[in-house]
């Protein structure tokens, strides 16, 4: 079943206390994620999943996917899943080389979405209950990840306004990186348009895991201190 792609118009990000590559969010949905990750995974190990078209490794006992299949998870209706887990492994045939110990630390991070003491993964761990709701993201590279908040932004707001945009500045995605910390929130709901410019509102307003928090924190936040402003082609955060 192919997924209706309605854009979600909040994001929250806030990075974990004590683990700088991990991230929670909310409103970053599976194929937003994987539109803006530069040279996408070609192989996902599924820990939590319902997707009718994956493949089966025996000795492991893991549901998996290659590029051959990945077009077709992305398209489909993640959210009818609830829990949507998995890792990415670089080729195919990492998943002969998994050990017993490679394995208990999958399942122990489908079943409770934390390492145990160390998570195989090539470049992402994620855990994600009803797509965009909430996600709970490992990353190898923090900088990769800054990146692909970037893009996720300006992805939504082409869906949204129908205009294109050059990329955000990697010295403005310091700053939303930066944010994170203290619970990065911006919302494209309250976004000011005209022909000459485009205003969106960002705060940071503290950490949570409860995502129903963070949709009240929404209707609640009137005054933004920080506006990201597109116009003449460029982007600048006053």
């Amino acid at each position: 079943m192919k997924k209706k792609h309605n854009i979600r118009e909040l994001i929250y990000v806030n990075k974990h206390e004590i683990d700088d590559a991990c991230f929670y969010s909310h409103g970053i949905e599976f194929y937003e994620f994987m539109s803006c990750v530069e040279s996408r995974p070609d192989n996902l190990i599924l820990l939590q999943h319902q997707f009718d078209n994956a493949d089966w490794h025996h000795r492991s006992r893991f549901d998996y996917v290659t590029k051959e299949e990945i077009n077709e998870l992305i398209e489909d209706n993640v959210y009818r899943y609830g829990d949507f887990c998995w890792v990415d492994v670089k080729t195919e045939e990492e998943l002969d080389q998994l050990d017993d110990q490679q394995i208990a630390e999958l399942l122990f991070f489908g079943h409770l979405a934390k390492p145990l003491h160390k998570i195989p993964m090539a470049r992402f761990a994620y855990y994600a209950h009803d797509d965009g709701w909430f996600n709970k993201l490992y990353v190898a590279s923090v900088e990769e990840y800054k990146v692909i908040l970037s893009k996720v932004l300006v992805l939504k707001l082409v869906g949204l306004t129908n205009r294109a945009f050059e990329e955000i500045p990697s010295h403005i995605s310091d700053i939303f990186l930066k944010y994170t910390k203290e619970g990065l929130f911006i919302d494209l709901s309250k976004t000011h348009k005209s022909k000459m410019e485009i205003k969106i509102p960002l705060a940071v307003v503290g950490q949570y895991r409860d995502m129903d928090t963070v949709i009240e924190l929404q209707k609640e936040t009137r005054d933004y201190k920080h506006w990201l402003v597109y116009s003449d082609s460029a982007w600048q955060l006053i």
